[in-house]
């Protein structure tokens, strides 16, 4: 997994125990300065490829939850 990939995962598991719900897609946007949805998107969809992540894309970009790894 890429640096900024962990960094967004490690955002959402954070952001969401603080606030109690996960980040908007456009949250996540602000807070790491990709300059459009599709970008980020592109690296939603790769950590939801990998499992580390659950978004349901269908119900619009605020319903993105992180997965806790399994460390072996």
């Amino acid at each position: 997994m890429r640096i900024l990939e962990s960094k967004i995962a490690e955002y959402v598991g954070n952001y969401t125990r603080r606030h109690g719900y996960p980040p908007t897609v456009e949250e996540l946007i602000r807070a790491f300065s990709i300059p459009t949805v599709m970008c980020m998107m592109f690296y939603i969809l790769n950590l939801y490829r990998i499992g580390m992540i659950r978004n349901s894309l269908f119900f619009g970009t605020g319903n993105l939850r992180l997965i806790p790894m399994k460390v072996r």
